[in-house]
């Protein structure tokens, strides 16, 4: 079997169709999508409220490493493209199984 990877995509800002593009455009099978995700990191929190406004959407992929290096860079490249204030942070993680 082909070596997998998973990627864990943080999405904050007002166009998720920016990481939405960048998946469909490799072939990578599919992707979970959800939405709101609340969390805190360096920027603060994003918790949707008054006090800590701002919301986060998580994508989720398994695909091939070959996949995951292209999808990978090209999710870094966005992230040097967004407006002030706008986070995009990917995270890629071994597969041992999935099916």
């Amino acid at each position: 079997m082909a070596a997998m990877k998973m990627l864990v995509i943080i999405y904050s800002g007002a166009e998720p169709a920016r990481v939405r593009s960048i998946l469909d455009a490799h072939p990578i099978g599919g992707y979970t999508e959800f939405d709101p995700v609340h969390g805190v990191g360096t920027s603060g929190r994003r918790e949707g409220s008054r006090a800590w406004p701002g919301l986060s959407r998580l994508f989720m992929s398994v695909m091939s490493a070959e996949c995951a290096r292209a999808v990978g860079a090209a999710m870094r490249t966005e992230a040097g493209n967004l407006p002030p204030g706008e986070r995009l942070h990917v995270g890629v993680l071994a597969m041992e199984e999935f099916g």
